[in-house]
């Protein structure tokens, strides 16, 4: 059980993260379309399932990691150090709803330096985490 529990909570993982990546670069790419309405429309529709299906993934990996976590009784310090940057990326995630909101009520974009740095600093939040989990042992 403990193998399948842990397979399933890395996919989940692994499917969150891969929305947690698209999605700031598929906001980017709408801000340059903006004012072409048929391409604007596929990049919304688009935004809105990547944060749809990124949503349900980072539930169901949080769901998982918990689970995890209680069951076989992990602890540690690599386990607070990782948690406080799980907390990190969860905020990411609600900022990056914000960012498709505010464009969904049209309000103006942020500028395409700010959605590039943005996109990029989620990489920043991965790396530790995958070090702590790594290096727990070690």
């Amino acid at each position: 059980m403990f193998i399948a529990l842990k397979v399933t909570h890395i996919v989940f993982v692994v499917a969150w993260m891969s929305c947690l990546f698209v999605l700031p670069r598929v906001i980017l790419h709408w801000r340059k379309i903006c004012y072409s309405s048929q391409e604007s429309e596929a990049f919304k529709s688009l935004s809105i399932g990547l944060f749809r299906f990124g949503s349900l993934m980072a539930i169901l990996a949080i769901f998982f990691g918990i689970w995890l976590w209680k069951a076989f009784s992990f602890n540690g310090a690599w386990l607070h150090y990782k948690m406080a940057f799980v907390f990190l990326l969860i905020i990411y995630h609600l900022i990056s709803g914000k960012l498709l909101l505010n464009i969904i009520k049209n309000k103006p974009f942020r500028s395409n330096i700010a959605l590039r740095l943005f996109n990029e600093s989620s990489l920043l939040i991965v790396i530790p985490i995958i070090y702590f989990v790594v290096s727990k042992n070690a």
